[in-house]
């Protein structure tokens, strides 16, 4: 029965990340077959809306973010004694690559948002869950709150890892400037 619990506690953010990966997977799977015949991207992880709780209802999407996020927070905290022992150059790049992600998707963050906001000014649209952006291949079309919660995902992210990476950077430098 300990040995059970210690294994539990051990790995309780490898379950949490598992949990949320297979929710996210689950509902990816959900609706794009539910919406199998979807003409703008992302579409159909904004056209239902799901009741987890009465009277609170959320989109496919959001859902996909909240849980998506959850699924990456979750697995680098469990990785991070092996994040920890990588060298001090490679948690640096690291901490880069992340910088640049969280750069671009914030440039990409204020283009979704002042299109989003010219649409529904230009087009007299009411409901912003219909609106799409035909830029750069009108061919494709993607669904403007799936493109911005996506890329609130990726901010998210990318910010959460340069707090992760600074935290355990501090943590290394506390242990070697204290001797005892």
């Amino acid at each position: 029965m300990c040995l059970a619990s210690l294994d539990l506690n051990r790995n309780k953010w490898l379950i949490i990340s598992a949990c949320s990966g297979l929710f996210v997977l689950g509902i990816v799977l959900c609706f794009i077959t539910k919406h199998p015949t979807s003409v703008v991207y992302g579409e159909q992880f904004v056209k239902d809306e799901i009741a987890l709780i009465t009277f609170v209802q959320f989109k496919p999407i959001t859902l996909i973010f909240v849980f998506g996020f959850l699924f990456y927070a979750s697995l680098i905290q469990h990785l991070e004694g092996k994040i920890a022992a990588l060298s001090n150059d490679v948690r640096t790049f690291l901490f880069i690559a992340a910088f640049v992600v969280a750069a671009g998707s914030l440039y990409e963050l204020f283009f979704n948002f002042t299109l989003w906001g010219a649409l529904m000014s230009t087009t007299g649209v009411a409901n912003p869950d219909i609106l799409v952006n035909k830029f750069p291949n009108p061919t494709t079309a993607v669904s403007m709150v799936y493109a911005s919660k996506i890329v609130i995902l990726i901010f998210a992210v990318s910010l959460y890892s340069m707090y992760f990476l600074n935290r355990l950077e501090k943590i290394g430098t506390c242990q070697t400037a204290d001797p005892n």
